[in-house]
């Protein structure tokens, strides 16, 4: 088997392994011969499984307390372990110096005993013929369960010795795999039970004094309310019988979740005051010193008003039903307490849009303000404007009228200046044909064809007049009409740089948004 350690506890069941290696039997001079788990041998040693052990069912262990493993008791003990082991077997198996497990053959292993196993001290797997030692029965049942190698059969036999063992002395080793996340809680759930709807406490022991008809006379219903003005009870009921008031009241409290919840806070007042059903079933004391009536008082059950109606029969009886307790409170009380969660998450929802909107409503009314003194500085603004414009265009429309009658001089001027023109040009061409008739045919060929010539050099002159005037006109509309392409630039320009002042106006005088001081929520 192979060698497995852990764990410090002096407890700790040191069970040797059900079979040796294959060739640890060289040793003992037979290389078939087995082991079997009722013959001891040189190389193992077996647990006392006996029901006759001197320690009432503790576990025996063979081998010695190791020396160097002192210290605190061993935590993953399996039973009580007896802390002087008992060796079975041969002597030399008895007389073993180290609980660590030595050959039969004592072949020194290759250990620092000195230093416990772990990292640095890693164990070599043990010479043939050494003893297998075990934390506990559980690594040994694991190691007898998987043993898949070497004497698989004689492993599966110990194993199942060891459960049989255990399952008689009522334990069991479970593997560490199945020894984790099983629990086993309440053996079933919260079984549903049927309650007296609605709510009802029942008040014993009041009854007053017997009447004049030798009848019993009782406490009546708004007294038994007065008593008890602390619970909000809807109305009490009294039970009569052939002698009067029995002594027996009810007190019915609201068809509701919270109206069970009364009754029985009710009821808890009852029993801390020891004056409730246990005490009226077996102590009851109905007066003290003085005379007064104890009152006595518990939930009512289905058997209780079963008694009260005893003597009451069609409409005097008093009506109840048996209901479900999960339907009619613990259903309603989960319910009311979720809609208490959404209660309580509106209303701080509520709340912070509250203090939101207040700082909102404030931050308007400011704005308002300034946005209010804004218009009326702007309406002042817009009046100044408005005259200036209207003086500015009384002083425009006086220039283009100025500049009008000054055209029109210039236009009347030059319209003169052309008839005037004409008619010298026509008087001109009259004088040369004055005396074309008279004299002789040669002189008056003559003056008609001086006349043609001077006719013919006038109208071609009037042509060149007119062809530069028409010229000199054109290049005027032309300069014209670039002059009021540069005026309206001018005064687009002029336009924008007054745009750009009242902006920077604007700027200047715009309210300043409010600072936000509310709260971070």
């Amino acid at each position: 088997m192979n060698s497995k350690k852990g764990g410090s506890g002096r407890g700790r069941p040191s069970v040797t392994g059900a079979a040796n290696s294959s060739k640890g039997t060289e040793n003992s001079g037979s290389g078939n011969n087995i082991p079997k788990l009722d013959q001891p041998t040189n190389n193992m040693t077996v647990i006392d499984l006996g029901s006759d052990s001197a320690h009432d069912g503790n576990w025996e262990i063979a081998g010695k307390k190791n020396k160097k493993r002192s210290g605190t008791d061993g935590n993953k003990s399996w039973g009580s372990y007896d802390s002087v082991p008992r060796a079975q077997g041969r002597s030399e198996a008895q007389q073993r110096p180290s609980s660590l497990g030595i050959p039969s053959n004592n072949r020194a292993q290759n250990v620092d005993n000195r230093r416990p196993a772990g990292r640095g001290n890693a164990r070599p797997p043990p010479p043939n013929g050494a003893i297998d030692w075990y934390n506990g029965l559980q690594p040994l049942m694991t190691h007898a369960k998987t043993k898949r190698s070497k004497r698989v059969k004689l492993h599966r036999e110990l194993a199942s010795l060891l459960e049989e063992e255990l399952h008689n002395r009522g334990t069991s080793v479970l593997p560490a795999s199945e020894a984790f996340g099983k629990w086993k809680g309440l053996h079933e759930l919260m079984k549903d039970h049927e309650i007296v709807w609605p709510p009802m406490v029942v008040v014993m022991n009041t009854l007053l004094e017997r009447g004049e008809n030798d009848k019993w006379l009782g406490m009546g219903n708004e007294e038994l309310l007065e008593y008890f003005h602390m619970y909000p009870a809807v109305k009490a009921r009294h039970s009569y019988g052939p002698h009067g008031h029995r002594g027996m009241s009810v007190l019915i409290f609201e068809a509701s979740a919270i109206g069970y919840l009364e009754s029985k806070r009710l009821h808890e007042h009852f029993a801390e005051q020891e004056t409730d059903r246990d005490a009226w079933d077996r102590c009851r004391q109905l007066f003290l010193p003085g005379g007064n009536r104890q009152l006595y008082g518990y939930m009512a059950t289905k058997e209780d008003l079963d008694i009260f109606n005893q003597h009451s029969q069609g409409k005097s009886r008093l009506k109840f039903d048996m209901v479900s307790y999960h339907e009619k409170v613990s259903g309603p009380m989960r319910q009311m307490g979720e809609d208490t969660q959404l209660l309580s998450f509106y209303k701080k929802s509520y709340a912070k849009e509250k203090l939101t909107s207040d700082i909102l409503k404030a931050d308007v009314g400011v704005l308002s303000q300034r946005l209010k003194e804004t218009r009326e500085e702007n309406k002042f603004v817009r009046l100044r404007s408005k005259i200036q414009h209207e003086e500015h265009k009384e002083e425009m429309d006086a220039q283009e009228s100025f500049f009008k009658n000054q055209l029109e001089k210039i236009h009347t001027s030059m319209e003169e200046k052309e008839q005037m023109l004409e008619k010298l040009l026509q008087d001109d061409r009259n004088a040369k044909q004055v005396g074309v008739d008279s004299g002789s045919n040669e002189d008056r060929q003559l003056k008609e064809v001086e006349v043609a010539k001077f006719i013919e050099v006038q109208t071609k002159d009037i042509e060149e007049y007119e062809t530069e005037r028409d010229r000199i006109v054109e290049e005027y509309k032309n300069e014209k009409l670039k002059m009021r392409q540069r005026h309206f630039e001018e005064e687009v320009e002029l336009e924008k740089k007054l745009n750009a002042t009242l902006a920077q106006l604007f700027e200047k005088h715009v309210p300043k948004a409010p600072i936000d001081n509310g709260t971070d929520e």
